[in-house]
Formats: structure tokens, C-alpha cells, sequence
């Protein structure tokens, strides 16, 4: 059985705190990131636009995974259902040459889908009831049953951040990273091509910002500190679960190592419509279909990677896949993996 830790329900702030926005200069500019994606470009290289509209959320008991699904127990899926041939050895002569190890190192290369069937897989194996039931090419979440499953973002981030022990520091700060990591939010300032000053989370170009996080890497693993050259996200790579800092309630990695699969849609402006509909507040699940509440074709990924800009690994940052976005609904790449959860009945 998976280690859960049990997490009691409770009320919480929802979304990003902090106010003052986050930038990625010169990654932004290039075109190259997915967080650009908005139909109304609005944000323009604002990273944290769509986490910015706090508000009231509660959540009820339940259970959550001490660690990141590994690579082990999705072994033991394929091999059950008679697909071991996909084994997750991506690139292996790559992985191979720069020291990368499948021993109790997170599950990816997981696409949506592959995380929804596998916590319907475990649920069998351990007598529970299923979750999620296909429909077509989508999934109804079945809100009563008491098997495996992915967290709602709302439970995502509660737990992040601590949970009911969730620390207040700093006008909330504090529980940024990893819930436990009390540091810096913001790595040093530039001056962006309008003459404004900005602040920013790239290190990939500016080493000499490491100094601002003197905590986040004894609680995360990212592209600082995963590979064998530091700032270098193509030369790191995944680490054995567990071996940095837990936040406050013992939950690991909670920050880094692997992007983590909510169930939620994702949809931009779906804080906003939580704000000025508080009867959303109570368990919210997102959007139901493309198009509620601003609900686009991919799922909600959080907590960021081992080769990801510590903006990505905040508590409260919210991602998805472009290629979802597009159309592949069985998109996945080499930084995404799970965490399961299950309800308290």
C-alpha cells in the first residue's frame, strides 16, 4: 500500500498572495513558454496573472500521498495489464550517460490519462471503489467512492501549503515553497524593454541570484540544484522521493522533482469566477467541461520540476501543457508525474 498521510479538511486563502508579479527574462521573450497561452493575451509575461485573484476555499478531510507516485509502483501497473514494454526508459542512452537512475525516482513521462487509470487500477487492486468512469475520451469523477485518485487543485495547494498547519509567515510567504520553506520570493531585478523595472526568477542567466534563495533547495529538488552543472535544466534530472526537506505535514517534493496532475481543468480567469461565486468555495472541483467557467482542452499541473525556474515550484503557481491545449488530450513529457489522494468517508 502507498504511505497517505492523513490531512484534516479546513478554510484557506486560496491563490497567490504575494503582489508583486513574476517574470522569466530572456525565456519569456522568446516565444518559448506555454504560460503564454491565453486567447486574450492579457497578461502579456505576467507568470502569476491567474493565481492573483485570492479567495475563500474549503476543503474537506482527506488523504494524500507522502511521495511522488515512483517509477516501481507504475512499473508494477504496466506489468499487470500487459504493457511492461512501456516501461518509463525514455532516451535511455541519454539517461544513462548523465547518471540518471530509476530506483525510487518519480513516475513521468504521464500523461492525464495515464494517471487517471492508473489510480482506477490501484483501487481495484486494494478492493475500493473506482473513481473516475470513461466517457468517450473524458472521465466522470465519481465524488462518493473511496478509492484512489488525484487531488483537486484546491486540495493540491491546501496541502502544499501545509494544510491546517499552515504557517502564516510573513504575510503568508512563508508557505510558498514546500509549506515548511520560509524563504525569498524573488531572485533579483532587470529592466525589460520598456525601461520598467522588473523582478525575476531566471537563473539560467544570472547565477549570482542564487544568493536569494539560501532555503528552497534543502526543500526542493530544480534547476539549481538537480543536475551535475548547476542552472543547467537539460543537464539535471529526477532524485529518489524523499531525500530533500518535508513541509509541514511530512509530505515531500511537494516543490520540484515532478510536475504533479490535478483532476481540474485549468481555466485562467477561474479564480475570478470563484471570487464573485463563493458558493464554488465549498470543495471545488473547477471546471466540469471544456468551456465552464472558462475550463480549456488540459488539465491543471502543479509544483513544478527538477529543471524548472523556482517561480514554477511555488505552492500557489498554476500550469498545464500547451499540447494539451491543442488537442492531444494524451499529451505528457519527461517532467510530469502524480500524487494520489483519497477522501475521507
Amino acid at each position: 500500500m502507498l504511505d497517505m498521510v492523513y490531512v484534516k479538511g479546513g478554510t484557506y486563502i486560496m491563490g497567490d498572495v504575494w503582489n508583486k508579479p513574476f517574470y522569466l527574462d530572456p525565456v519569456s521573450t522568446k516565444g518559448n513558454n506555454v504560460k503564454e497561452y491565453d486567447p486574450n493575451k492579457i497578461h502579456g509575461l505576467q507568470l502569476t496573472f491567474d493565481a492573483l485573484d485570492t479567495h475563500e476555499v474549503t476543503v474537506n478531510d482527506f488523504y494524500i500521498s507522502r511521495y511522488e507516485l515512483t517509477v516501481e509502483w507504475y512499473d508494477k501497473y504496466l506489468e499487470a495489464i500487459g504493457q511492461a514494454e512501456k516501461k518509463i526508459i525514455p532516451d535511455a542512452e541519454r539517461w544513462a550517460a548523465q547518471g540518471w537512475s530509476r530506483e525510487h525516482t518519480p513516475a513521468v513521462y504521464l500523461a492525464w490519462g495515464d494517471a487517471i487509470r492508473f489510480c482506477n487500477w490501484l483501487s481495484k487492486q486494494e478492493g475500493l471503489d473506482t473513481c473516475y468512469v470513461a466517457q468517450g475520451n473524458n472521465y466522470r469523477y465519481e465524488v462518493n467512492a473511496n478509492g484512489y485518485r488525484l487531488p483537486t487543485e484546491a486540495e493540491w495547494e491546501y496541502a502544499a501549503r501545509g494544510g491546517h498547519l499552515m504557517p502564516y509567515i510573513d504575510e503568508g510567504r512563508g508557505s510558498f515553497y514546500a509549506a515548511g520553506c520560509v524563504d525569498n520570493a524573488y531572485s533579483y531585478t532587470f529592466i525589460d524593454e520598456q525601461g520598467q523595472t522588473r523582478e525575476s526568477d531566471n537563473y539560467t542567466t544570472r547565477i549570482e541570484g542564487k544568493k536569494h534563495y539560501p532555503v528552497l533547495p534543502d526543500y526542493a529538488w530544480f534547476n539549481v540544484n538537480a543536475g551535475p552543472e548547476e542552472t543547467s535544466f537539460q543537464k539535471g534530472m529526477t532524485h529518489p522521493v524523499g531525500q530533500k526537506k518535508p513541509n509541514a505535514l511530512g509530505l515531500y517534493d511537494m516543490s520540484g522533482n515532478a510536475w504533479e496532475w490535478c483532476w481540474d481543468l485549468y481555466s485562467y480567469d477561474y479564480y475570478r469566477y470563484c471570487k464573485e461565486n463563493p458558493e464554488e468555495s465549498n470543495n471545488p472541483l473547477g471546471p466540469t467541461v471544456i468551456g465552464d467557467k472558462g475550463g480549456v482542452n488540459c488539465h491543471v499541473l502543479r509544483g513544478g520540476s527538477w529543471g524548472n525556474y523556482p517561480v514554477f515550484l511555488r505552492s500557489t503557481f498554476r500550469f498545464f501543457g500547451l499540447q494539451q491545449v491543442l488537442g492531444n488530450r494524451e499529451c505528457c513529457n519527461w517532467r510530469t508525474g502524480m500524487r494520489l489522494v483519497r477522501s475521507v468517508k
